[in-house]
């Protein structure tokens, strides 16, 4: 029979996937996208461009750098296709963010739809988790804002595009601020650092010389000297390990071998000679 002072069952906590810190993390880089959205959304306006452009860019590149780097070439008088090649070279940078979050990907058709999501951000908001569902749920969870308020801030800078700026407030340095701050976690490691060093020294050195946004880009040529010294030396290791592997099997059967002789020569001997 039931007592009405009977303690009430707790209920099990459910744990959950995402820390507070990750979300606050996602308000403040959203907050910086909308800045630079901003700036994006008056330099368009400025350019010459309608609104519709501006938003269908955004929405289809969701680049950020390749937007600007689209505006800036016509602007200049540029091409439209020289504009579109030197956007997809800006975005090529996500070739690399693609390998950084394949291995927590579902292998099914969600990969297809948040593949258009893979930016600098939601790279680095899902490096904040500690399993694959936690970076998963991050990755969408960034995805998602950048979705919603790169394309909306963009618009509201078209319209306030004779009142704000760009050049004047800065608004797109705190693009590059935002990220250093979300992977300096990483550069604990030495190796990382080493090329995150390189990288910075490499886009620094070239940006003057290369077209907007390019310069940037450049940096990922660090990988390609990486990559090159990983095969060498797994190269050497296959051969030393070829090598030593050969060697085993030679001595192995040269000991084979005499102790078939020793055998022969023991069964050849009469029972008397064995003790001379």
């Amino acid at each position: 029979m039931g007592s009405l002072f009977r303690t009430a069952e707790r209920k099990p906590r459910v744990e959950r996937v995402l820390p507070g810190s990750t979300y606050r993390a996602v308000a403040i880089v959203t907050i910086t996208i909308i800045a630079v959205a901003l700036s994006y959304g008056a330099i368009s306006a400025v350019s010459g461009f309608a609104w519709w452009q501006t938003l269908l860019l955004a929405m289809f590149a969701l680049g950020g750098a390749a937007e600007f780097t689209f505006v800036g070439v016509i602007a200049a008088g540029g091409a439209p296709i020289l504009a579109v090649l030197a956007g997809l070279l800006v975005n090529s940078r996500n070739f690399a963010f693609g390998v950084a979050v394949g291995p927590f990907f579902p292998q099914d058709w969600r990969a297809l739809i948040a593949s258009h999501w893979i930016n600098d951000e939601s790279t680095a908001i899902s490096r904040t988790g500690h399993s694959d569902r936690a970076k998963w749920h991050a990755f969408l969870l960034m995805g998602a804002a950048i979705a919603i308020m790169w394309p909306g801030g963009a618009m509201v800078g078209q319209w306030l595009g004779n009142v704000i700026n760009a050049d004047l407030l800065g608004l797109d340095a705190a693009f590059p601020i935002i990220l250093f701050c979300l992977i300096r976690g990483d550069l604990k490691n030495r190796v990382t650092l080493s090329l995150t060093v390189i990288g910075i020294l490499v886009a620094v050195g070239l940006t003057p010389l290369l077209p907007l946004g390019l310069g940037a880009v450049t940096s990922l040529s660090v990988f390609v000297f990486v990559a090159a010294g990983w095969g060498v030396r797994s190269f050497i290791r296959r051969r030393s390990g070829g090598a030593g592997a050969f060697a085993d099997t030679a001595d192995a059967d040269r000991a084979g071998a005499d102790s078939v002789a020793a055998d022969e020569h023991s069964q050849s001997m009469t029972p008397g000679e064995g003790h001379r």
